[in-house]
């Protein structure tokens, strides 16, 4: 448990402010992921997908990567990170067709 969230238990906030703090300490949260050189703070930093990308076909959102990256394994690190970071708000049918794309991306490597 965060100090936040330990300072604000019990503490009855009305659902737009809980999802207004929720929106600052995923904030904070990255601020501090770059301050301490952690990776994932940068990776927001040094690559912005076009709005949509991950959307695409899954052959497309490979060659996207590629085209992207600097290697097939840096493609693969982009792709896993949005999978993690999307975790649960995930359709069935998007995981699956992120889950192809990695596929293609692994059969490259090959």
């Amino acid at each position: 448990m965060s100090k936040v969230d330990a300072h604000l238990k019990g503490t009855k906030l009305e659902p737009a402010d809980r999802a207004r703090l929720q929106t600052v300490k995923e904030m904070l949260s990255e601020e501090i992921a770059l301050a301490e050189g952690k990776w994932s703070g940068e990776v927001k930093e040094k690559w912005h997908p076009a709005e949509g990308f991950f959307t695409r076909s899954a052959k497309a959102i490979a060659s996207g990567l590629m085209a992207a990256s600097k290697d097939e394994a840096q493609a693969m690190s982009r792709l896993n990170f949005y999978i993690n970071r999307a975790g649960k708000n995930l359709s069935a049918e998007d995981h699956s067709r992120l889950e192809h794309a990695k596929a293609l991306l692994q059969a490259k490597k090959k």
